[in-house]
């Protein structure tokens, strides 16, 4: 139906609530008591990024979600999106926070998109309406090239 939210687990958790607060505008809010600390960080009233604290006793957290991993960067996982408005003020927050991004328009999803990198390494993608493009302010990527649709029987 849709994407509920994502778990981070990280040695960093200071600065992954300051990237995902300051740099995405995220709210932290309401968490459950659980038995290990982290963090709840919302989208209107969805906690979609939950951060788990790892420490060097992680007896609770293994307790809760079983044995893993804090091996930096996405791993597996390439990127995750977030579909976004106000395009323009958001290049202005990057620019002015110091924070880079690459970023493209993909003309025939009609998408602006911004790519940025938090503070585990993993890599977020922020895509806007291409309608709300007035060019590019951080590092250009290439064009994606479109392949054309099969046609039926081919």
């Amino acid at each position: 139906m849709r994407l509920d939210h994502y778990t981070l687990r990280t040695r960093s958790p200071e600065a992954t609530v300051h990237f995902y607060t300051k740099v995405l505008g995220l709210k932290e809010g309401w968490r459950p008591g659980f038995r290990f600390p982290g963090h709840w960080l919302y989208i209107g009233e969805t906690p979609v990024v939950h951060i788990i604290t790892v420490t060097d006793d992680e007896k609770e957290v293994r307790g809760y979600v079983g044995e893993r991993h804090d091996a930096p960067g996405s791993g597996s996982l390439d990127h995750i999106a977030f579909r976004c408005q106000g395009l323009s003020e958001c290049q202005e927050r990057l620019l002015g926070l110091g924070v880079k991004f690459r970023e493209r328009v993909v003309p025939n999803l009609e998408q602006h998109q911004l790519f940025i990198e938090d503070p585990n390494g993993v890599n977020i993608e922020l895509v806007f309406a291409a309608s709300e493009s007035q060019g590019i302010r951080g590092e250009a990527m290439p064009q994606s090239r479109m392949k054309e649709p099969a046609k039926a029987g081919e």
